[in-house]
């Protein structure tokens, strides 16, 4: 990049993770969870998550440096589940995890 900028962009697909339903069966020794489908009947969202890395490094006397960086998570705002409930009854299909909002995060560092 010009100005000596250093631009680092990242680009992940990650696979869903495949997951079969399931249901609790209550015996007299206690409660087991059991599938109802087999694991690899269905699969989760395949997120894609774009970041993106900014940085302008100074050279100081003696060997030393600063450098300005700023970092631009999840630029596209993907909201896929990462986990769901897998489990039969009222929650199943509620997304237990998410993938994390878009985050800005800029600061410097110093090297001697």
């Amino acid at each position: 990049a010009p100005w000596g900028v250093r631009v680092t962009p990242m680009l992940r697909h990650q696979a869903g993770q495949p997951w079969g339903r399931t249901f609790v069966a209550r015996f007299n020794y206690g409660n087991i969870r059991v599938l109802a489908e087999p694991l690899d009947t269905r699969r989760q969202d395949n997120p894609t998550i774009v970041d993106f890395r900014a940085e302008k490094m100074f050279q100081l006397p003696r060997g030393r440096s600063v450098s300005g960086f700023l970092d631009l998570y999840n630029i596209l705002n993907s909201n896929a589940e990462q986990n769901i409930n897998w489990s039969s009854g009222s929650s199943f299909l509620r997304p237990l995890t998410i993938v994390p909002p878009r985050i800005v995060r800029f600061g410097a560092k110093f090297q001697w």
